[in-house]
């Protein structure tokens, strides 16, 4: 309760202040020190393996497919971004019954946790005490960065080199409890009896239902099972008929894993007896995209995503009408400019000091008392100089397809 207490203060607090991206908020670990109320590392330590094991005990009481009640929230990928956990909190609901509304609404939060991002120990910390607090009401199911193998990838910031820098002489303990947390995770949940949600996708879209419920657990890997293209798989971005079917999928880099087109979801659907299906996963730019006809729709939350991308994070909010159907409502935290250069960059550029500080000024968003996102796409610095020397924006590129990231 006291972390969810912190957590619900410190999301208070931030709206208060200036925006910032969670890679340059509180960098230092002050937010895992106040969640926790130490900041000795064998005291936290000590509370981060008590929260592992509590919330794995609620874990172990769960089939692999739970059933979820609505109104309900659907969070997709975190990647350890927590400061925009609490703006999406803050702005859409606090899954608290100290002026939340966790007594009328469901959470599911599906995958990826952790990997990337700054603060992978503070979003375990909350997402663990609401599943001890609110067993009924929290939902918690696994994506493909919940498995030893992507915790302890080579490059970037995985899971294992985060808490090994966080806690230098407690790490393992601490890493070795939350995968065994992790190990018993549901891989999918049926929310409204109708909308399926799972962190991947269908793949080949030859399971149903029953296997999932026939999934044993505790699980540490899936490299022989279907269970690879529920927490790997990718839908086809298009609708058209050369989409159609089940292809391989050369960006995840294995065979096993598979793209699946629009005849798929509809089929499994009408199959399984089910409306939609939500999957997480990949980078969408307006955090959520509907496709497939409507009978699929990706939802990513980490906005401004490793605080490189100029995407928006969103969750999805299913809720009967009047009439008793199911809706589905997306609520966007929205991305902030991500600034392309530094001082180093401007000096390298050769820029005079009057131009620098008009760049800079531009890159904070401001030029002439005027608000513009002229970084919101990712422009290169010639573009930007020919922003403020001709007062005119180059025309964007189209946004692609959501980019595989995860």
């Amino acid at each position: 309760r006291t972390v969810l207490e912190v957590a619900q203060r410190l999301a208070r607090d931030e709206v208060r202040k200036e925006d910032c991206l969670d890679r340059d908020w509180m960098t230092e670990g002050q937010a895992l020190g106040e969640l926790l109320g130490t900041r000795e590392e064998t005291e936290q330590a000590e509370r981060l393996r008590f929260l592992a094991v509590s919330a794995r005990k609620q874990l172990e009481a769960e089939p692999a497919l739970v059933r979820v009640a609505v109104p309900a929230k659907v969070f997709g990928d975190i990647h350890g971004q927590f400061r925009d956990l609490l703006m999406l909190f803050h702005q859409f609901g606090f899954p608290s019954h100290l002026g939340g509304d966790i007594q009328t609404v469901t959470y599911v939060f599906n995958g990826d946790f952790v990997d990337r991002g700054q603060h992978q120990l503070e979003v375990l910390c909350v997402l663990f005490a609401l599943k001890v607090m609110y067993p009924q009401h929290v939902f918690l199911i696994r994506g493909n960065h919940e498995f030893r193998d992507m915790s302890e990838m080579p490059h970037g910031t995985p899971f294992k080199f985060h808490v090994r820098s966080r806690l230098p002489a407690q790490w393992f303990s601490v890493y070795d409890a939350v995968h065994q947390t992790f190990d018993w995770l549901p891989f999918a949940a049926l929310v409204g009896g109708k909308v399926l949600v799972l962190h991947g996708g269908l793949g080949d879209g030859s399971w149903g239902l029953r296997d999932l419920e026939a999934v044993v657990r505790p699980l540490k890997e899936t490299t022989h099972s279907f269970l690879l293209d529920v927490v790997w798989s990718d839908p086809s971005d298009s609708d058209d008929v050369m989409w159609k079917g089940v292809h391989e999928n050369p960006d995840r880099g294995d065979d096993k894993v598979h793209l699946f087109g629009p005849d798929v979801t509809e089929e499994f659907c009408h199959r399984e007896n089910i409306h939609m299906v939500v999957r997480s996963h990949q980078y969408v730019p307006l955090g959520y995209k509907v496709m497939h006809a409507g009978h699929l729709v990706t939802v990513f939350s980490a906005r401004n995503y490793v605080g490189e991308d100029d995407n928006d994070g969103a969750l999805l909010l299913f809720a009967p009408d009047r009439n008793g159907h199911l809706r589905v409502h997306p609520k966007t935290l929205l991305a902030m400019p991500v600034p392309l250069v530094d001082d180093d960059d401007l000096a390298a550029l050769g820029a005079d000091e009057s131009l620098a500080a008009e760049l800079m000024a531009c890159f904070k968003g401001v030029v002439d008392g005027v608000r513009r996102r002229c970084c919101s796409v990712r422009f290169d610095c010639g573009e930007c100089l020919h922003f403020l020397q001709t007062g005119q924006r180059k025309k964007p590129p189209k946004r692609g397809p959501g980019r595989q990231v995860s």
